[in-house]
């Protein structure tokens, strides 16, 4: 994953750009707690391969 900045003078283009690559790092939220086996590409992927069905829960309620 980048960071990734957005600075006053762009363009909304750029922002909106910007937002979707780091809803795609992110991953869905409505695949968590589904069984992964692989390599993560995502976050959601890296938490469903590590994490108990808890921790899986409380970020999803942290996540929003």
């Amino acid at each position: 994953m980048a960071d990734r900045n957005v600075n006053d003078t762009d363009t909304f283009a750029t922002w909106r750009n910007t937002y979707n690559s780091t809803a795609v790092d992110i991953g869905d939220i409505a695949n968590l707690n589904n069984e992964f086996n692989g390599t993560p590409t995502d976050l959601v992927e890296s938490v469903n391969s590590k994490v108990t069905r808890k921790v899986s829960i409380a970020l999803a309620v942290a996540l929003g």
